[in-house]
């Protein structure tokens, strides 16, 4: 499994996801130098790189991009605490969602 945060959530939680995720390796889009892509664009490289999951605030990437075969779990609310006490249930929203489907995590305040 290879997880690819998106730019809008924070590098920081990289760690902590992949813990969660039993060592799945996570990576960040920043890193990648792709903070200027289009939503197309990063769903191409996402696919392109082997990634199969993508961690997103943009809650409507999913419905106007097609998706490649790769899982969009969308979260409501991309602020670090927030996240950090959710990440249960992104770890489960990545392990769950399938290739080409996607996935909103609700974030509770």
């Amino acid at each position: 499994m290879k997880v690819l945060l998106d730019v809008g959530i924070s590098p920081r939680l990289r760690l902590p996801l992949q813990e969660a995720l039993r060592g799945a390796l996570v990576e960040s889009a920043i890193y990648h130098h792709w903070r200027t892509l289009r939503n197309s664009d990063l769903l191409d490289q996402a696919h392109r790189y082997g990634f199969t999951a993508l961690v997103t605030a943009d809650k409507r990437l999913a419905t106007e991009q097609p998706i490649p075969p790769i899982a969009v779990i969308a979260v409501d609310d991309n602020r670090l605490t927030p996240l950090r006490a959710a990440l249960h249930d992104v770890a489960e929203a990545i392990r769950e969602t399938p290739a080409g489907a996607h996935r909103l995590v609700r974030i509770a305040p």
